[in-house]
């Protein structure tokens, strides 16, 4: 995990996600997170929502429902090499830059 999430309390980590969502807006944050894990913000911006399947947009079945996926996790891959993963990730400037920014934005 982490170095900069690991002793967080769950409160810092809800705090910073928040700031995280205020700084670089939820459109940012949902393209963020739909490029890490397919992931994304339910209605009321307080939680990572994932559908897990092989459709996720229509299976609800034995693999569908939706998952809660920790922001704790979020950060932990944030903060790793992950992002940078050429041969998972566009590393275009735009991305690099939108990575950088929300770094900022969680304050850590």
């Amino acid at each position: 995990m982490s170095p900069k999430a690991t002793g967080m309390s769950n409160q810092k980590v809800s705090a910073a996600f928040t700031a995280v969502i205020e700084k670089i807006g939820r459109d940012n944050l949902s393209e963020i997170l739909m490029n890490w894990n397919d992931s994304e913000l339910n209605e009321d911006g307080n939680k990572i929502i994932m559908y897990p399947g092989r459709d996720r947009q229509w299976s609800r079945g034995k693999d569908g429902g939706k998952v809660t996926v920790s922001k704790r996790e979020f950060f932990t891959w944030l903060y790793s090499d992950e992002p940078f993963d050429e041969k998972r990730l566009d590393q275009s400037a735009e991305w690099i830059s939108k990575i950088e920014e929300t770094k900022r934005a969680a304050g850590f």
